[in-house]
């Protein structure tokens, strides 16, 4: 069973783009599926452990920013 990180969000989409990643080549590079991926830029599948972890790995990023940016989306619809 896949642990599953509550109120964890990053933009993976912005992430992705930002390097001229498709999904395909972010997918293949995270170590998931494409659907998966999608699922989760789309906001239909929360972000597991697993792959947080390979986020953090390939786009180095820290994991203070998964919840930097879920805190200012609280603030904003507040």
């Amino acid at each position: 069973m896949e642990n599953f990180v509550p109120n964890a969000w990053i933009d993976l989409r912005k992430l992705r783009t930002s390097r001229g990643w498709s999904q395909r080549k972010a997918a293949d590079e995270l170590g998931f599926s494409r659907a998966y991926l999608s699922a989760v830029e789309n906001s239909k599948r929360s972000v597991s452990l697993k792959m947080m972890a390979a986020i953090i790995k390939v786009f180095r990023v820290k994991y203070e920013d998964f919840y930097a940016v879920s805190e200012q989306q609280a603030e904003c619809s507040a």
